[in-house]
């Protein structure tokens, strides 16, 4: 996809240094006072922050960050939709085997045991004694360990690398507290991998919608049609509550004139206009979960931005007729989401049309109106544009842009 260029002063720009940008913890590791601060960090910032740090600094910051901002730190970096990586798992768990005790204990206890559990599980085969001298399985070639207790045999990975940090990390559970390793090594035996993983994704899911973050499966919802004349579920005052934990504040200066953004400076109660900027970042939260856009690909997750805040604004625009009184009364009035499904309900009902056009009476191949259709055809509608010699493509903003779309059907 050919996505219109970023600009710095760009919605999804000023959303993603307010809410993404990775703070700089290099710097931050430079001074006493510096450090001292880093304990205070929102979970995010200090998530998107580590991600730039080599092992030897990680291993400088480990000290300071607390347990619970490790479990968030597990939380945004191992799952994908309900499954957990087990590789991403060891490359962040890995450090453990080389921080002191006190930092590896702490460590230990920001992890969830179900997370250690399907590491097992899905790692290694694990097989008890069944007498003082004979374990259930002996193992002919292949790598293998016993337990420091000898209560236990496990056959390690073939890949030699994988079996040698499996092995390290064992030993290390061990030392830092044997009777909880065994603990968990008798767990992971007892349950299915199907079980465990369950149980860890819904302490996960818990934690990461405190953060402001939506859960894959309920955040798909967002992609649900919505007639513009439809009767829309209002807000009510009194159950308004913060809906992120995420730092958020609307910039006084964005590079796009969108009737959204026009209707926001418009609001001028501080609470109201606070929760108003809150609710932006949810849904912006919300498409983000949505579309699974890692928080690696910092293209990705401005793009991703760009569609949520787009995509209000045609449904806004559709919605109010362009009208910007009625737009500012709209989004005190009712959710954003029914905004974002409004304007995904127009551009489903535009992608029928040319679907139609295709079957019925398609364009001359490699021309432009093709092109049009083709772009609207994709998976989320795009518009495509000439500019000059070239073409590009862009979200539909506004109901002008579906006009225009139309004027090849």
């Amino acid at each position: 996809m050919k996505e219109e260029e970023l600009t710095t002063r760009s919605p999804e720009e000023m959303i993603y240094q307010s809410v993404y940008a990775p703070v700089d913890l290099g710097e931050m590791l430079s001074t006493a006072d510096l450090r001292g601060r880093i304990r205070r960090l929102s979970v995010p910032h200090l998530f998107f922050g580590i991600k730039e740090l080599e092992d030897q600094e990680i291993l400088k910051l480990l000290p300071h960050i607390t347990a619970t901002q490790w479990t968030g730190i597990l939380d945004l970096h191992l799952w994908t939709r309900d499954e957990m990586s087990t590789g991403a798992f060891m490359e962040l768990e890995r450090h453990i085997t080389q921080a002191d005790d006190p930092v590896a204990s702490k460590l230990l206890r920001g992890t969830d045991p179900e997370l250690w559990e399907l590491l097992l599980k899905k790692g290694v085969d694990i097989y008890g004694k069944v007498d003082e001298d004979q374990y259930e399985f002996e193992p002919d070639e292949g790598e293998w360990m016993e337990t420091p207790d000898m209560n236990y045999l496990i056959i390690l990975p073939h890949d030699p690398e994988e079996a040698r940090l499996l092995r390290a990390l064992i030993l290390r559970l061990y030392a830092l507290d044997a009777e909880y390793a065994a603990i968990l090594i008798a767990s992971c035996r007892a349950r299915t991998a199907i079980e465990i993983e369950e149980s860890a994704y819904q302490n996960r899911k818990r934690r990461v919608e405190d953060m402001g973050f939506q859960d894959y499966f309920d955040a798909i919802d967002i992609y649900t049609t919505l007639p513009p004349d439809e009767t829309l579920p209002e807000k009510i005052p009194e159950l308004i509550r913060e809906v992120s934990t995420l730092p958020a504040r609307l910039p006084e200066q964005l590079g796009d004139s969108l009737l959204l953004f026009e209707a926001l400076a418009l609001v001028t109660e501080p609470q109201v206009s606070q929760s108003l900027v809150e609710e932006l970042f949810f849904i912006c939260n919300k498409v983000i979960s949505a579309d699974s856009a890692s928080p690696a690909d910092p293209t990705k997750i401005k793009i991703t931005i760009r569609k949520a805040v787009i995509g209000i604004n045609l449904g806004l625009d559709r919605w109010s007729g362009g009208n910007l009184q009625k737009a500012v009364e709209g989004l005190q009035r009712f959710y954003f989401q029914s905004f974002f499904q409004i304007g995904y309900g127009c551009l489903m009902e535009l992608q029928q049309q040319a679907r139609q056009v295709m079957e019925t009476s398609p364009p001359d191949p490699g021309s432009f109106p093709e092109t049009v259709l083709d772009q609207i055809l994709e998976k989320y509608p795009l518009l495509a544009e000439l500019d000059g010699n070239k073409v590009r493509s862009r979200f539909f903003r506004t109901r002008q842009d579906l006009d225009k779309a139309r004027e090849f059907f």
